[in-house]
């Protein structure tokens, strides 16, 4: 019981903290009746800009725009949402190209949602499902072809795209990009799109060296006492997904000693997934997942701390770990250890 309620306080307390961060960037906001204004825009998930831009003006004070209130918001040099009417309420799209043809998206609580606009045509969005459906007494697998259909038809006047627009296997930010932009320079030779969306790397890796010292408790045949423990970590990041979330993992060591004086080799592997927050001298990090132990044991991991910035590369890393053993893979069962890192992380 004791342990249940030392878990919910420490996830309780963990998600006011990310709920409270803030992630203000340059930006301006152009308003319905066309004047822009510059400050700086709360950089948030999808799924929230799509219904609300937290604005910051030159005098620190903060207000909340609807779509209906604001024709546009933009972050500088980077992702820009214009308010458009779908289904008959307003929403914040992102601008993802424009040109001859115009790309739009918008994540909401029912998934992903991609448009296409065209001088003389509606806008339009591009359905796209995949799943298992029950057809004669059997499972079988679909996927929608809708989408397909459409960009056909808003690139009629271009029939050499019709072979590539049919390997589009679902829409996607980036290969609807490269295929508006070539669409673009084909039909209309001397001007340039415009592409709003930048293309962040697919994925990225970031070590961290770390040290610290791990206290063990109730462990059978191994001494109560503070171990060293040493390694790196690997974060790797995927900021096309989500720029906050990472996948850690990676390999630490530690010596233990059993209860007749005589040393043990481990080798631990964390995989884990993990927030840490972007901005900031002081960045708070969080994780959750599993330990697996060489040799043989799988424990249940809970790290708290922060990274606190050199440079724009380099930071120092302090945080926690609270390990339990495993119950039903990602369920603690008891108090295993509690450890303290410091650490080194460069960003290549």
């Amino acid at each position: 019981m004791k342990l249940n309620k030392l878990i919910l306080i420490i996830l309780i307390i963990s998600t006011e903290v990310l709920n409270a961060q803030t992630d203000f960037r340059s930006g301006y906001i152009i308003k319905n009746s066309g004047d822009t204004l510059y400050g700086n825009i709360d950089y948030r998930g999808d799924l929230l800009m799509s219904s609300v831009c937290k604005f910051k003006n030159a005098d620190n004070v903060i207000k909340d725009y609807s779509p209906s209130e604001i024709t546009a918001f933009r972050f500088i040099d980077s992702k820009y949402f214009v308010s458009k009417v779908i289904n008959n309420r307003y929403v914040f799209l992102e601008f993802l190209i424009d040109g001859e043809i115009d790309f739009y998206y918008m994540r909401d609580e029912k998934g992903d949602h991609y448009y296409i606009d065209k001088e003389g045509e509606l806008l339009t969005e591009m359905p796209y499902e995949e799943g298992i459906k029950y057809i004669d007494k059997k499972n079988v697998y679909y996927e929608s072809k809708k989408h397909i259909g459409i960009l056909i038809y808003y690139m009629q006047d271009a029939p050499e795209f019709q072979s590539r627009i049919k390997k589009v296997k679902e829409p996607e930010h980036q290969e609807l990009i490269e295929l508006a932009k070539d669409y673009h320079n084909k039909v209309c030779e001397g001007t340039k799109c415009i592409i709003y969306n930048k293309n962040p790397p697919l994925i990225k890796l970031i070590p961290e060296i770390v040290g610290g010292i791990t206290y063990y408790e109730n462990v059978d045949d191994i001494n109560e006492t503070f171990y060293f423990h040493g390694g790196v970590l690997t974060h790797f990041w995927m900021p096309r997904t989500n720029e906050k979330m990472y996948f850690k993992t990676g390999i630490l060591f530690v010596l233990l000693e059993d209860v007749d004086g005589k040393k043990v080799d481990y080798y631990k592997f964390p995989i884990q997934l993990e927030y840490i927050y972007p901005k900031g001298l002081f960045r708070p990090r969080l994780s959750y997942g599993l330990n697996f132990y060489y040799p043989g044991y799988r424990s249940v991991s809970l790290s708290l701390g922060t990274n606190i910035k050199l440079s724009d590369t380099k930071f120092i890393s302090i945080f926690s770990d609270i390990e339990f053993n495993s119950k039903m893979v990602l369920v603690p069962a008891g108090l295993l250890s509690y450890s303290l890192y410091v650490g080194l992380l460069i960003k290549l």
